[in-house]
């Protein structure tokens, strides 16, 4: 059996931001590595590869996609049934709106996929597919297959490749997705970890975590164990890792060089509202200080329209990234993506302005905002990117950076 696995990606911010953090994706990656022996897998990834091949021989097709991707994701699924493929949609966006999804397809894989997949298959095999596939228990990740590394082109993520070490997480964002797709929080073991980068051979890697420091004991045990890899890694944590001197040092011992934040915005009372309250405002500048004394980079996006946030919040942005020395920051319009608790919220507030898929890149104002137009938001977050990004502030940024950070760092970056 040959089995075509895409990550659907439309041109879009969404895309260019996707693939400028690129890392292997764990959608089509970890549904390859679940395959049956007697199926054989293909594996294409629209964000940093190149457009899917409507010709590749295929028996059946699985998409996966996130809300900005679904209309590039049915386009994709209505060529290969024209050609009288049967296509099944897993990921983010399906799951959340499988009845839209099952309009274009024959069957969708709700939540993780890989203890469902190898049921899915046989199904298919013996014309017996059911239409939505849902895990009746929690799925565990221990023991889980590596991703096939003979089918990842890393020269297409730069070289940097990705081992996942946790799924879910224990906070509950209102604009977030994660606890929402999965449901339960746990962690791979250390040394299956270990096991999987070893065999890898590789040097770069995205450690996939959506709290790398949730637990401090599973965290101070797999940096013991990376250590002696002589490898570097970047990873999300929120940015309290700062703050506990052991797991710092640690990380950065065992070749952390990079590190992505949810800080999201200046104002203390939007994080609180949005369940952020963990997040200290008043301690970022300090806490990207000892970061940097570590030679580690800090990356986080300011996200714009939140119901405390007026006009004002773009020039208190620009002067907040610049004061606290963030390393690397995105203007990204909050997006209120099918599934979260905020589009729940305005649904039922009727503030939801179009269902245009599109329009869901994170550069788009998709509802009414609180205290401004959705005019006056996108200008805003566009102002935002152009100031930040003027040549002026870029060299003040490149100069700042090689003080904080040194020449190595950039060694590894490329910025």
């Amino acid at each position: 059996m040959k089995i075509y696995a895409i990550k659907a990606s439309a041109q879009s911010a969404f895309k260019d931001y996707k693939q400028a953090m690129g890392a292997p994706p764990q959608s089509i990656n970890a549904l390859a590595a679940a395959a049956p022996d007697w199926a054989c897998v293909k594996t294409l990834d629209e964000t940093s590869q190149a457009p899917a091949n409507l010709h590749e021989p295929a028996d059946l097709v699985i998409i996966c996609m996130s809300t900005p991707d679904a209309l590039r994701g049915y386009e994709l699924a209505a060529a290969f049934r024209q050609r009288g493929i049967p296509v099944i949609f897993g990921g983010l966006h399906p799951s959340f709106m499988s009845e839209e999804a099952l309009q274009h397809g024959d069957a969708v894989i709700c939540g993780e996929a890989e203890q469902l997949l190898p049921a899915v298959l046989q199904d298919f095999r013996n014309h017996r597919l059911q239409r939505i596939y849902r895990n009746e228990a929690p799925v565990s990740i221990q023991r889980m297959r590596p991703y096939p590394q003979a089918l990842i082109d890393l020269n297409a993520y730069g070289g940097l490749n990705s081992v996942m070490v946790s799924r879910g997480c224990k906070f509950k964002c209102e604009f977030c997705t994660v606890h929402k797709f999965f449901p339960t929080f746990h962690y791979r073991p250390v040394g299956e970890i270990v096991d999987e980068i070893k065999a890898s051979g590789g040097q770069y890697f995205e450690l996939h975590a959506d709290n790398l420091i949730a637990d401090r004991d599973y965290a101070m045990e797999l940096f013991a164990a990376l250590k002696p890899l002589n490898i570097y890694w970047l990873a999300e944590a929120t940015l309290n890792i700062a703050e506990y001197p052991d797991i710092l040092e640690a990380a950065a011992e065992s070749g952390l060089f990079y590190l992505l934040i949810g800080l999201e915005t200046p104002s203390q009372t939007a994080l609180d509202a949005a369940g952020k309250k963990f997040i200290r405002i008043n301690r970022a500048k300090e806490n990207i200080a000892r970061l940097h004394e570590y030679k580690i980079a800090v990356d986080s996006a300011m996200i714009f329209g939140f119901d405390q946030h007026n006009e004002d919040i773009f020039e208190e942005s620009l002067d907040f990234v610049a004061d606290i020395q963030l390393d690397h920051c995105d203007s990204v319009i909050l997006t209120p993506f099918p599934g979260t608790d905020l589009f729940s919220r305005y649904q039922r507030e009727g503030r939801i302005l179009t269902r245009d898929w599109s329009k869901y890149d994170c550069n788009h104002a998709v509802f009414q905002p609180a205290q401004m137009t959705p005019a006056q938001l996108e200008q805003g977050a566009e102002w935002f990117a152009r100031e930040y990004n003027s040549l002026g502030r870029t060299l003040k940024r490149y100069w700042r950076r090689q003080n904080n950070l040194g020449w190595q760092w950039q060694s590894l970056t490329g910025q």
